[in-house]
């Protein structure tokens, strides 16, 4: 196995300097419950979300996941106007999927989201987004849930196979992965590869063999470069290649090195920029997001880029509303249509997990996220766990 720094966004987060300071224009945001115009335009799905548990009892290596907790929190509040954020204690708990959902859909203009489970079973003893809320969110709110279920590569052969068994009973949607972790004997990083044909191909094709077409895997954050090869991308070739009837979702495309994955994303087709994380920029970094745009906009299918958000760590309003409102600089190279807009928001996903977006539309149109934001406008950001 080949040894890594620390594996996860949040421990990564640290290790890239300072939080980013709030863009002026979002420290002087405020909240409407009136509709964006665009919102009737656009079927929105989020691909990342997260149902944390970032309770103490919940720490499995107290100090390391402390410290990661602190440097998330960080970017939630450099993400959210001042009257809205949470402190550190109404953040720093144990989220509940009923929650989430009404963060989700009676505050924003999110249509559907994808639950990301997190196989980070060293820092947290669930994982931090457990199986079980997965499931119930899956099985709860089909109309509005998608979920990708964590398994653990590091386990052996015959563990993930009956992990895997337990995602496809539960209807899973796809599968998510993460390529380093904190070896619990050794106190020592260490990592594995996609393209390991003895550890990784034996997972995917149990993976295929059971109807499973969606992989993501956490990649880019934190990646530094030999030093931190399972967080790179190279391995990924290999993989798309060996596996070219599964979709390798890149979470965290955009993050950096943006040339080296348009190269990948260029001749495998079989692999998306999930951009979580890049989502943010326009809150922060503007100058950063015009430029990762210019390289994917220019030379990336725009059919395989991806919407995330990172919610419930960020709220979704601001996100989703920073991109419909999106504008390249003047003089640019590129350009972004309201279609390309609405592909990267929904209709890609809608397309590769097989959404007719209109009957989706009228499936939804009745629930009491929809009813009540048509009688009353949304929801304030974050109002319950405010009070």
């Amino acid at each position: 196995m080949t040894p890594v720094d620390r594996l996860s966004r949040r421990g990564a987060l640290g290790t890239l300097g300072a939080v980013p300071l709030m863009s002026p224009a979002l420290a002087a945001a405020e909240w409407s419950p009136t509709a964006h115009p665009m919102a009737e335009r656009m079927f929105v799905i989020d691909g990342v979300a997260h149902c944390y548990n970032h309770m103490e009892i919940n720490r499995r290596m107290p100090r390391a996941a402390a410290n990661s907790i602190n440097t998330t929190h960080s970017y939630h509040i450099s993400s959210t106007p001042e009257r809205y954020r949470l402190s550190h204690a109404q953040w720093s708990r144990d989220w509940q999927p009923d929650e989430v959902m009404d963060v989700m859909f009676f505050e924003s203009h999110t249509d559907m989201m994808i639950m990301h489970s997190v196989p980070m079973y060293d820092l947290y003893w669930d994982g931090l987004v457990s199986n079980e809320k997965g499931a119930s969110l899956k099985g709860r709110y089909p109309d509005r849930v998608l979920w990708y279920g964590a398994i653990d590569v590091f386990d052996a052969l015959d563990a993930v196979k009956a992990k895997i068994d337990q995602l496809a009973t539960q209807k899973a949607d796809g599968i998510k992965i993460y390529p380093t972790r904190i070896n619990l004997t050794t106190r020592q990083p260490e990592g594995w590869l996609m393209d390991d044909e003895k550890r990784a191909f034996p997972i995917f094709a149990y993976l295929r063999s059971k109807g499973f077409k969606h992989i993501a895997v956490h990649k880019l954050v934190g990646h530094v470069g030999p030093a931190t090869q399972a967080l790179g991308i190279d391995d990924m070739y290999k993989a798309a290649e060996a596996f070219p009837d599964l979709v390798f979702h890149l979470v965290h495309a955009g993050w950096q090195n943006f040339e080296e994955t348009v190269e990948l994303m260029r001749v495998r087709e079989n692999i998306t920029a999930v951009l979580e994380g890049p989502m943010l920029f326009p809150l922060f970094d503007m100058q950063t997001f015009h430029k990762m745009m210019s390289v994917f906009m220019t030379q990336v299918d725009v059919n395989r880029m991806i919407y995330a958000s990172t919610a419930v760590n960020q709220h979704p309003y601001w996100i989703v509303n920073s991109f419909f409102d999106y504008q390249p600089p003047d003089g640019a190279a590129f350009k972004v249509t309201e279609a390309d807009k609405a592909k990267i928001l929904g209709e890609n996903l809608a397309r590769y997990h097989r959404i007719d977006i209109a009957a989706q539309r009228q499936k939804i149109a009745g629930d009491k996220w929809s009813l009540a934001k048509k009688a009353n406008g949304l929801r304030e950001p974050y109002i319950v766990q405010r009070t």
